[in-house]
């Protein structure tokens, strides 16, 4: 059911496009996160049970946010939602936002949607808000995103120690950021 009925491709690389999250996907928003792995919640943190009501105050948040864009991230081969992809925190005097990825399932992990999907928003930050600096947190033990923030080009800044008490632990988080010539230059 996590599938589209529309046929919107906002951005596109080779494996996924993305399209804005609209009130509209409520429904469909909120079957996605229901299906969620635990896994999922540790690597983005989150411990509030999803809810209607929660989901649907969140959707109308984001849509009213002119400080964020949020994508899902779609598979091109079958039109299934895979995931999402933010750029938030929008400082247009600072040139400067933060951004998140979330690929809900771990069937569709290791298929580098999330990679084609991040280098798809990056490239909407700098290209269309001007961005100069985009930067996101990790947590120490997600070391497959590390991997991919780092091939992508994203250097380490600092550690947040003991940032996230998740499942009787404390965990790191590490800030990194990629700069807009930095991400002009890399190699594919």
């Amino acid at each position: 059911m996590n599938q589209l009925n529309e046929k919107l491709r906002f951005l596109e690389s080779k494996n996924v496009f993305l399209i804005p999250i609209e009130e509209q996907h409520l429904d469909l928003y909120y079957e996605l996160l229901g299906q969620a792995s635990f896994d999922n919640c540790k690597y983005t943190g989150s411990k509030i049970p999803i809810t209607k009501v929660g989901v649907t105050n969140y959707i109308s948040d984001i849509c009213s946010d002119h400080s964020r864009v949020d994508f899902f991230i779609v598979n091109k081969e079958n039109d299934e939602i895979v995931g999402e992809v933010v750029i938030n925190n929008i400082d247009s005097k600072n040139r400067c936002a933060s951004t998140r990825i979330a690929i809900f399932q771990e069937k569709n992990y290791n298929k580098k949607f999330g990679t084609e999907a991040l280098l798809l928003a990056l490239d909407f930050g700098f290209g269309m808000y001007n961005l100069h600096r985009i930067e996101l947190q990790v947590y120490s033990f997600n070391e497959r995103a590390i991997h991919v923030y780092e091939s992508i080009g994203f250097k380490k800044e600092g550690v947040l120690r003991d940032y996230l008490y998740f499942d009787h632990q404390y965990h790191d988080a590490i800030v990194m950021s990629i700069i807009e010539n930095e991400f002009k230059k890399r190699e594919y």
